[in-house]
């Protein structure tokens, strides 16, 4: 009798191996309420668009801290092999002990929305317990995966945004928009004293955006507002005069100029500030790094000897004279034998 349970088991595989998943095109998911953290995929409040998780340039946490809140760690190397939901639950029970915890959320896979990407999200209400859990000994059973979870805190971890490229850019933007609103302050209301600068000026916290009191950009970009009215494309707009500034431009093309030149310069900062070791070549290796490193990159040649045996049975096969003699001998061998063969074929026809 034969046995078809083989044939059967393959039966609804493309080849035996292969998967059941038929991965189709997927429509992108439109989320009805942007202010849902039930919905998929998270957007960022900043364009509106969807999060690119796996992009190649420094990474901003400020989206996923926008979304999550501040009070928010971060989990990776979660097992693939099971759904978010899952995970999720078990999650909770683990980091309840910590404390109260408002959100989890575990990323589903874009391909197989029925099992996880291995990264997840707590939130908790304090961040007391936030910072206890970050620091929690995370270990699933056997049965689940092998590897070692690690967690990291999104508002304390400095891998979060380590040359502090974005809130540097956050800092731009604010300095910005308060020399828009001094100009339209001075131009309304007057002269004012450098005591009284900061009066009717507002500017958005790069953790929260919350509106609060301007000043703090100007302070961790020049250090003072001394320094920020006398930088080179504001000194043209204002003029700072024994404590007393005064408008030195009127009209609103040669601002935007102005500003967009000061975009311009605060940009170049940034760059000189953050490329100044990548940019300009390698930091040099120590002398037996470096040594290890040239044996590896640049290693002495093998003797004669080894070098033939180091041969494949091909190579270098065209300039061996031995492999020439006997290709040649070959090669009459069986132009002798096609002559035979022809010779013997006009002798069957006469």
């Amino acid at each position: 009798m034969i046995n078809l349970t083989g044939a059967r088991a393959f039966s609804g595989y493309a080849y035996p191996g292969a998967s059941r998943m038929r991965w189709y095109f997927v429509k992108p998911y439109v989320r009805v309420d942007p202010n849902s953290l039930l919905h998929y995929p998270e957007i960022s409040k900043i364009d509106g668009r969807k999060i690119d998780w796996m992009y190649d340039r420094p990474i901003d946490r400020s989206e996923i801290v926008s979304i999550y809140g501040p009070n928010t760690i971060e989990l990776r190397n979660l097992p693939m092999g099971r759904t978010p939901e899952y995970l999720q639950e078990r999650l909770r029970r683990f980091f309840s002990k910590y404390g109260v915890v408002t959100f989890c959320r575990c990323k589903p896979h874009d391909l197989d929305p029925y099992q996880c990407n291995g990264v997840g999200y707590v939130t908790f209400r304090s961040k007391k317990a936030s910072i206890d859990a970050a620091g929690a000994n995370l270990v699933l059973p056997f049965t689940l995966h092998s590897k070692i979870i690690s967690i990291r805190h999104l508002d304390t971890d400095k891998r979060n945004d380590p040359d502090y490229l974005f809130k540097q850019y956050h800092y731009n933007k604010q300095i910005l928009s308060l020399c828009k609103g001094l100009y339209e302050k001075i131009y309304k209301n007057g002269d004012c004293t450098i005591n009284t600068v900061s009066h009717g000026l507002y500017e958005r916290s790069f953790y929260t955006g919350r509106l609060q009191r301007a000043g703090l950009s100007v302070l961790m970009r020049f250090g003072s507002w001394d320094n920020f009215f006398n930088f080179d494309p504001f000194n043209k707009i204002f003029q700072l005069q024994d404590g007393k500034i005064t408008l030195l431009l009127t009209g609103n093309d040669n601002m935007e100029r102005i500003l967009k030149k000061a975009h311009i310069s605060l940009e170049a900062i940034v760059n000189d500030t953050i490329t100044q070791h990548w940019r300009q070549g390698k930091i040099e290796l120590i002398e037996q790094a470096q040594k290890h490193a040239d044996s590896l990159y640049h290693q002495t040649p093998l003797p004669e000897q080894l070098q033939l045996l180091s041969r494949s049975h091909t190579m270098y096969r065209l300039h061996d004279e031995r492999h020439l003699l006997k290709m040649s001998i070959k090669q009459k061998r069986n132009e002798a034998r096609r002559l035979h063969r022809l010779a013997k074929k006009q002798n069957l026809k006469l």
